[in-house]
């Protein structure tokens, strides 16, 4: 009975902070303002996928198996870190939109 008590008690603090206001909110709905309803449904679906895939592996127990395991642990660092200098990459490298130009001369 322990298993499944402490794997609903993971599920429930991760529910509840998916469910609580915060940044996800404010993003959602500046997208919702901004460029209309579809927009605020394709972020809060992104939100919800990236919010699943930390509620499985914390369920099943991965984040314990990466914590024992510093070869594990260094990979996902090293992942980590790649996918990071990837995204500023790409921010360096976009070009400003033109609402966004708008904006800043205002």
């Amino acid at each position: 009975m322990e298993f499944y008590q402490a794997f609903l008690t993971i599920t429930l603090v991760h529910l509840l902070g998916a469910a609580s206001p915060g940044p996800d909110f404010v993003m959602v709905s500046q997208q919702s303002l901004v460029h209309g309803r579809r927009a605020g449904l394709l972020v809060s679906l992104g939100i919800a996928l990236g919010l699943s895939v930390h509620i499985l592996y914390s369920s099943v127990g991965l984040a314990t198996v990466i914590s024992e395991s510093t070869m594990m642990l260094s990979v996902m660092k090293y992942l980590a870190a790649a996918y990071l200098i990837f995204l500023g990459w790409k921010g360096i490298r976009s070009k400003a939109s033109v609402g966004m130009m708008l904006k800043t001369r205002r």
